[in-house]
């Protein structure tokens, strides 16, 4: 399990990246690993941004 603590500025700005880095590293297994653990990461972080304000704040 994935627990954030972030700003919703700052997940929806990794969840861009997740959605759209494509690895290049060369090595096309290590490729798909980080493909799929962006994926993972991605649905992580729409969970987050998916829930209400007071489960997501920690203050």
């Amino acid at each position: 399990m994935i627990i954030f603590d972030l700003n919703t500025n700052d997940a929806e700005a990794l969840l861009r990246h997740a959605q759209t880095f494509e690895p290049d590293s060369g090595d096309a297994r290590e490729d798909q690993r980080r493909r799929e653990a962006l994926l993972d990461l991605g649905d992580a972080l729409l969970s987050h941004l998916q829930k209400p304000a007071h489960e997501t704040n920690h203050s």
